[in-house]
């Protein structure tokens, strides 16, 4: 039977989401969902209809197509991430979408992704290199925090010390202004990034490098070049897209593996399911929880169940990826699963532009990890390791023992 419109429920997506999403895939098609930072709106709930949906166009990432009363609650919130960034391509709908885009995509090339790949492998040995191999060690500040800052910060041609500065700041921007403090401090990191990426565009502008920031305060097309708002906004959402999911799927992943012993002997005797492995850990703990934003265009109808226009809409994308109608046995981890179309990276238009990227830091990560670790274990209950209250999802700290590095992997 479809959920009554009538009826939301509350989502905890900081503790243990996916029961709560089997319940609600099974209530409908299309659920009304309680949010603490929106009220209420819409959850597709299953992979089918979020795969169609994630790219149709009755549903706009562009909040001006919000109703009234929508509008009004999500002025008490305007601190969002898309807030602190504006006229990016997370905002926009074509044609200024597809323009914008395809400015970026033809600068975002293999060629620049794959030619990082050593870089990577590099960072990561001397991110691991001073940790003791007894004792216990904390990955999210000693890896997973760091590489993706330092990789996507090198694509884009901004120095180290640059990233250590910008990246506390861009992880502030990914808090749920759940209170004035909060919001308080939300609109303080904006400020400030905004004000720092607009001095290093200006800095490309005056002394061009090789890297990608640079090459697109060069870009141009038949509309003419990006505007200095453009560019700012996306130099910021290149730097938060690179670092702070990665960030938080590296931390995911390892806690995955870590809590499935057997998967990850697995990969230490078959290193060639790695790019599977990637693919398996996305789908089963993807940073984007909830889902991907849009609003409703038109009145839409699905299973009997229509979603007025102008209402807010969440295209499930942790409940599309745990649905049993897609994938057999959801809530098994198998690194070896084939037949994979999670949509960890979305689906559509804006499908994720980093998705190259992202997945070669994972690769790297884990490859590196469980070769020079084969011992590695967890060094608390997985039901200890904490979560962030953010809008991504990973642990707050992994604490873990490295044990006995392998032999092979002496430097």
């Amino acid at each position: 039977m479809p959920d009554k419109p009538s009826k939301a429920r509350t989502l905890n997506q900081y503790l243990d989401p996916y029961p709560y999403f089997g319940r609600l895939r099974e209530v409908g098609r299309v659920v009304r969902i309680q949010t603490t930072f929106a009220g209420e709106g819409w959850l597709i709930t299953r992979h089918e209809d979020a795969q169609r949906l994630a790219g149709d166009p009755r549903l706009s990432v562009d909040a001006h197509h919000a109703g009234p009363e929508l509008q009004s609650r999500l002025a008490e919130f305007k601190f969002r991430f898309v807030d602190c960034l504006p006229e990016t391509m997370l905002v926009m709908d074509p044609p200024e979408h597809t323009r914008l885009r395809r400015m970026v995509a033809k600068e975002f090339t293999p060629r620049r992704m794959s030619g990082l790949a050593p870089y990577i492998e590099e960072t990561v040995h001397r991110l691991l290199d001073p940790l003791p191999a007894d004792g216990t060690t904390d990955l999210v500040p000693a890896l997973a925090e760091q590489l993706p800052t330092m990789v996507i910060s090198r694509l884009l041609g901004l120095g180290e010390e640059e990233a250590a500065h910008l990246r506390p700041l861009v992880s502030v921007l990914t808090e749920l202004p759940v209170d004035s403090e909060v919001a308080a401090r939300v609109e303080t990191a904006r400020d400030a990034v905004w004000g720092y990426l607009s001095r290093v565009v200006e800095e490309k502008r005056r002394q061009p490098d090789e890297g990608l920031l640079s090459a697109l305060v060069s870009a141009h097309d038949d509309e003419g070049r990006l505007t200095d708002t453009e560019l700012t906004s996306m130099a910021g959402l290149l730097f938060a897209g690179g670092a702070e999911t990665t960030t938080q799927m590296i931390g995911s992943g390892l806690l995955l593996l870590l809590r499935h012993p057997d998967q990850a002997a697995k990969l230490v005797d078959s290193p060639e399911l790695i790019p599977s492995t990637v693919d398996e850990l996305l789908r089963y703990e993807s940073p984007v929880t909830l889902g991907l934003i849009r609003y409703a265009v038109e009145d839409i109808t699905i299973d009997g169940v229509t979603i007025p226009r102008g209402d807010l809409v969440f295209v499930g994308v942790a409940s599309a990826n745990h649905d049993p109608r897609c994938f057999p046995e959801p809530e098994r981890l198998d690194v070896a699963r084939p037949n994979n179309p999670h949509l960890a990276f979305g689906h559509g238009p804006h499908y994720c532009l980093g998705a190259p990227l992202a997945r070669l830091e994972l690769q790297v990560v884990f490859t590196t990890l469980l070769r020079r670790y084969p011992h590695l274990s967890l060094a608390c209950h997985p039901g200890e390791v904490p979560w962030r209250s953010s809008a991504l999802r990973g642990p707050a700290s992994l604490p873990v023992r490295l044990g006995p590095r392998a032999a092979a992997t002496a430097r």
